[in-house]
């Protein structure tokens, strides 16, 4: 890391696409990478230790409903390649992701939450 601090966008604007699709992000997109998740383990006596065991990634996001898409048509739908680029330069990639949760369409902000999962949610940094 380089001793200048970074000065470009940091925050406020992200895009996203699910199969090359893209969607407006309308609401904040959150994301969390795929990898090992500890978990400690204490006795009557001491904390013992910790086990680790492999947890899945996610990105979610509020995006904006289409009206040549149904938002729908992704209820349930697995093998999903979804890619958000965040305002920074991270690009973050959700591999054979499973949409999970349930697909409401909110009429009056023409909106619908997604959120999809994958033991392959990575960051690649910008440079």
């Amino acid at each position: 890391m380089s001793g200048t601090v970074y000065r470009g966008p940091l925050a406020g604007t992200a895009t996203l696409t699910i199969n090359g699709v893209p969607f407006n992000v309308v609401g904040e997109a959150q994301h969390q990478a795929a990898g090992p998740v500890n978990e400690t383990l204490k006795g009557q006596s001491t904390v013992e230790g910790f086990s680790q065991m492999p947890g899945e990634g996610f990105i979610q996001a509020t995006l904006r409903d289409r009206p040549d898409f149904d938002a729908t048509s992704l209820q349930g739908a697995s093998g999903l390649t979804v890619v958000l680029v965040k305002a920074n330069g991270q690009v973050v990639t959700a591999v054979n992701a499973w949409q999970t949760e349930r697909i409401n369409v909110n009429t009056q902000e023409g909106t619908f939450e997604f959120h999809a999962e994958s033991d392959t949610v990575t960051v690649d940094v910008a440079s």
